[in-house]
């Protein structure tokens, strides 16, 4: 009987084209010696994949396993399933291969895509913007396969690999210009990366990204005030994502809005999509629990961003000297358009 390894190497593939991310999958697992399981297996479900891993793994001459996966699928869930205690593999590798040659407009896009089933079996009714799928699956990412790249003139290349060092500045990037190229071995397995998305790097005080360039801007907005709901929804819907104070692709952190104190909302806003939703109550803090922000606290990414004019908007639309002095009950009347948060399973 051959030896059952203890854990077994795993790269995922992901990306939003269809036939770029299959050839690369393809190839990556030739030149790494990987057996391939493509996205029509792994789209089936997660326990379909751990049954293929553990086949694959009581197989001789394994030396590891390259999972390719549909767009659809959360790249949220991939890890936890690849990591999960008990998965018996070990992730080294996620890789986003990425069209930058229509980024921008992938970022920008409107479209909604439905989610698959749980158990895989066609979808579940649940909808989720292609825009927020493609850049969390740059976030999560260790490796950008940039292909395509030679669509763009230098300075507009440039200006990709700056925006994409911002949103995932812990990651590789790597030109793919032929079709019988792939990425080398990484340099870190998966598990020993700074997992941290650019927002999250920023809010940290962390932020260093690899590239730079001309017109690509990162800024982080602090304000101990909370927002005024009426005018932040004012300011969201007639400035911020107009293209008023330049083009804000992500942004995310933590906000607090007057009609709901003491309870910490998650900013989270991708091209056109944009949610506020409740993340922690102040009073369900545990013995070692840590307010997670205190007013706002929020990171921007995009490209000719007027930081200046930005912090003005948000300035505005957070409460005036005599709102503040008001207090809590004259604040429950404020206008507040943003949907009900739903707090009894926080």
């Amino acid at each position: 009987m051959p030896k059952i390894e203890a854990d077994v190497d795993v790269i995922a593939v992901t990306g939003m084209c269809v036939e770029e991310r299959r050839s690369y999958a393809r190839r990556l697992a030739a030149v790494r010696g990987f057996v391939l399981v493509p996205a029509e297996q792994t789209a089936e479900g997660v326990e379909v994949v751990d049954r293929t891993v553990d086949l694959l793994r009581r197989a001789s001459q394994v030396h590891g396993i390259v999972l390719e996966y549909p767009f659809e699928t959360p790249v949220m869930e991939i890890v936890g399933s690849l990591n999960a205690a008990g998965a018996d593999t070990r992730l080294i590798d996620l890789v986003c291969v990425l069209d930058v040659g229509h980024m921008l407009v992938d970022i920008g896009s409107p479209d909604y895509v439905g989610l698959p089933a749980m158990g895989g079996e066609g979808e579940g009714g649940i909808l989720a913007a292609r825009a927020e799928l493609l850049v969390s699956q740059i976030e999560f990412s260790s490796t950008i396969a940039i292909v395509n790249s030679g669509v763009l003139e230098s300075a507009e290349l440039e200006q990709a690999a700056a925006l994409l060092s911002h949103l995932a500045p812990s990651a590789d990037q790597c030109l793919i210009a032929d079709s019988d190229h792939v990425h080398g071995e990484g340099r870190r397995p998966f598990a020993k990366r700074v997992p941290d998305a650019g927002w999250v790097s920023i809010l940290n005080g962390e932020f260093r990204p690899k590239f730079h360039s001309r017109g690509v801007v990162a800024c982080r907005y602090e304000q101990l005030r909370p927002f005024h709901p009426g005018r932040l929804h004012q300011a969201l819907t007639s400035c911020l994502f107009q293209g008023h104070c330049g083009r804000i692709l992500r942004s995310a952190g933590f906000a607090r809005l007057a009609t709901r104190p003491h309870i910490t909302g998650q900013w989270d806003q991708v091209g056109g999509f944009f949610t506020l939703s409740p993340l922690a109550l102040d009073d369900r803090l545990g013995a070692d629990g840590e307010v997670l922000a205190f007013g706002q606290d929020v990171a921007f990414v995009g490209i000719g961003i007027d930081e200046p004019l930005l912090r003005r908007v948000l300035d505005n639309a957070a409460l005036s000297d005599a709102e503040l002095a008001a207090g809590p009950i004259v604040w429950a009347g404020f206008p507040d358009r943003f949907p009900d948060w739903s707090t009894a399973t926080m």
